[in-house]
């Protein structure tokens, strides 16, 4: 069993309040603000839009890339381990593949799990739990984990959503050892409903985009670390990154250096509207 880190935190807006009064005296406005107790941690370029296409991701001066671990892991043998359809998503680290994905529990919540295969799937090492704690009961019926493998470094990254004991909210969690173990997850963001969010590292920095849980009108947020995700300080949570222009979803992310890109699937009405992939990017402060 894992446990969160820090305190146990309450409600959805109880924790990001007191996450931000452990770093620093400014009061928070509201849970969907800026939190910030200095400047914003990242100095933005204008929005542009391409054409949205599936199996995209971003480079940190914001290309559109073809996505090849998306195609990778639909050509994967899967896992013993159940793989509940659709979540599983795989980062490569040289030779070397990670694959993340939910294993439903008789109780109808699921555990996070990884393992890695040095041989395009034939074989895969015994998975290691990332998450045991979702007290949700929808099964497999999930948002996906978004994950990513650091070569130079050995670190496994991950962000993810689930319904923890003190509510639902985004999480992140790391590995140290090429995915051997993982440390203890820690919240990102509460909020009343759970979403998508994608995780980028580059040495230092790592970063995750997530859509918002708490906006009436769907929109994506961003967390930074500077510390390889040991912490990830209240200033540095930024909402929301995407404009007003319309509903924002699917958020990608990738940073390198200083410099950061974030994209996210952009419609005018939740169900309606053509879909353009927005693009913005910045320097890390």
């Amino acid at each position: 069993m894992h446990h969160r880190g820090g305190a146990h935190l309450g409600s959805a807006r109880g924790a990001v309040a007191r996450l931000a009064r452990l770093a620093c005296v400014m009061p928070v406005v509201a849970a969907t603000a800026l939190l910030a107790c200095s400047d914003a941690p990242v100095s933005w370029n204008d929005t542009r839009v391409a054409r949205a296409l599936p199996f995209v991701v971003l480079s940190a001066d914001g290309r559109v890339l073809p996505d090849t671990n998306a195609i990778l892991a639909a050509r994967l043998a899967r896992p013993e381990a159940g793989v509940c359809p659709y979540t599983m998503v795989v980062s490569r680290a040289g030779r070397r593949v990670y694959a993340a994905w939910w294993h439903v529990r008789p109780d109808s919540g699921a555990n996070l799990l990884v393992a890695h295969t040095d041989d395009r799937g034939r074989t895969w090492s015994a998975p290691a739990p990332v998450d045991t704690t979702d007290r949700g009961i929808t099964g497999c019926r999930r948002s996906p984990p978004a994950i990513a493998a650091d070569s130079a470094s050995g670190y496994v990254h991950l962000a993810y959503a689930l319904q923890a004991r003190e509510g639902p909210g985004l999480f992140y969690a790391h590995s140290m050892d090429s995915g051997a173990t993982f440390h203890s997850p820690v919240p990102i963001f509460y909020g009343d409903r759970l979403g998508l969010a994608d995780v980028a590292a580059d040495g230092d920095h790592v970063a995750v985009a997530f859509e918002d849980p708490n906006s009436r009108v769907p929109r994506i947020g961003l967390a930074i670390s500077s510390t390889m995700g040991h912490i990830f300080q209240p200033g540095d949570r930024v909402l929301p990154v995407s404009d007003d222009n319309g509903v924002a979803t699917r958020p990608r992310v990738a940073v390198h250096g200083k410099r950061i890109a974030v994209a996210w699937i952009r419609r005018a009405g939740a169900d309606s509207g053509a879909a353009v992939l927005a693009i913005r990017t910045g320097v890390l402060r």
